[in-house]
């Protein structure tokens, strides 16, 4: 687990990238955070354990604030797509690729 300090770099990664969205779509907050309890991932569906430094953002949407949660090892792969550190695939797209695979397992079960 990378430690707070270090995660920062993943602030960097545009969650939303490709998504369209609105001019009145607002980022309020955008930090590194230590769980106080237990969370789901926005990108991998994972569990976000208590004690765990991870990413923590809001933002407005269409009048409706929504916050979303990134675990550490999803931070990781933030900071090296941000980073280019990496040779062959963008690591991640794999963690988003996991996130899809838990989501639909879910729906199947």
């Amino acid at each position: 687990m990378i430690d707070k300090l270090v995660l920062d770099d993943a602030l960097d990664f545009d969650l939303f990238e490709g998504d369209f969205g609105t001019p009145a779509d607002t980022e309020l907050s955008n930090k590194i955070v230590t769980s106080r309890g237990e969370y789901r991932c926005h990108i991998c569906a994972g569990l976000i354990s208590k004690d765990e430094a991870h990413r923590s953002t809001t933002w407005k949407f269409d009048g409706e604030l929504m916050s979303y949660r990134c675990c550490n090892a999803c931070c990781t792969a933030m900071i090296a797509s941000v980073n280019g550190d990496y040779e062959e695939d963008d690591p991640i797209e794999a963690r988003y690729a996991l996130g899809h695979q838990r989501r639909e397992q879910e729906r199947a079960s």
